[in-house]
């Protein structure tokens, strides 16, 4: 990768970090369902300048609105308002990292080499230091919604790889667009208040709202897609390890968490990890992008 792309990548990543903090503060005031269908009513507001067929892909864009917007999204919120908490959902979303490599594996042909594994699975440690603590099993609704979400968000990743010639913008354009109106029909059977709850709205819950539409979600999200047209799963998806590190450390400087011996040996060793995944990357990138001297 280049280092503009490193540091793109390390953006996003911090972006999804703070994202579980302004997502725990919007789902304070609104419900999951009523939440998820205005963030994205909200980004095809933004967005429709973008709005563009694709012909011969609508079918697949579908599909990615499907997994990613709609259910995806559906279980995070849900998760997240069920554990009560950022740091078992910040834990549990890193699935995405395995699943997504499996089935980039498994559909995509994808090759990960044994440096690669290493740094995954260090990475993937690290994480899992930083989040081992008893409160978590006190969370397994929170932590088995937000999962089964995990999986298909990677299922829409392997999506997004495989669909051509769709820019980020229109991409993000059409899930939102195909999402926000299903989400709000559920919402309407299922659950109650929406409209007292946003007349209600407070400058907190909106700023939190302004940066899952405008910075999570067009910049964050858009940005990833931007990405994942130019490198492999299997390159991308292990950064994805270092939002959770991200997430502690917004906590800890906002909410006055304390920091832990825990969080420091968990945040050094997922660093490593992607560091090592970097420096193969890089290396296999010099290899295939230099010309033969003869």
């Amino acid at each position: 990768m280049t280092p503009p792309h490193i540091a793109l990548v390390l953006v996003v990543t911090a972006i999804w970090g703070f994202a579980f903090v302004a997502s725990k503060v919007g789902l304070d005031h609104f419900t999951p369902l009523f939440f998820t269908a205005l963030r994205f009513f909200l980004v095809a507001l933004i967005l429709a300048p973008f709005l563009k067929r694709v012909k011969g892909s609508m079918k697949m864009v579908v599909w990615i609105a499907l997994t990613v917007g709609i259910i995806h999204f559906t279980f995070l919120y849900f998760g997240i308002q069920a554990a009560g908490g950022v740091t078992a959902v910040a834990i549990a979303t890193q699935l995405i990292a395995p699943f997504s490599l499996i089935l980039a594996v498994i559909f995509l042909k994808e090759t990960i080499g044994r440096w690669r594994i290493l740094g995954i699975f260090l990475a993937f440690s690290g994480v899992m230091i930083i989040g081992f603590d008893p409160v978590i099993f006190d969370q397994l609704e929170g932590i088995a919604l937000v999962t089964a979400g995990g999986l298909f968000m990677a299922i829409g990743l392997i999506l997004m790889r495989q669909i051509q010639n769709v820019g980020s913008m229109n991409m993000q354009a059409w899930i939102a667009v195909l999402s926000a109106p299903p989400l709000l029909l559920m919402s309407l059977f299922v659950e109650q208040g929406q409209w007292a709850d946003l007349m209600s709205i407070d400058w907190k819950t909106a700023g939190a709202l302004a940066f899952i539409v405008v910075v999570t979600t067009i910049i964050g999200h858009g940005s990833w897609y931007y990405l994942l047209q130019r490198y492999p799963i299997a390159t991308l998806t292990p950064y994805s390890l270092l939002a959770p590190v991200f997430g502690v450390t917004f906590g800890v400087v906002l909410f006055n968490e304390p920091i832990t011996i825990k969080f420091l040996l968990g945040g050094a060793l997922t660093l490593v990890g992607v560091a090592i995944i970097n420096i193969r990357s890089a290396s296999k990138d010099k290899l295939i992008n230099q010309e033969p001297e003869f």
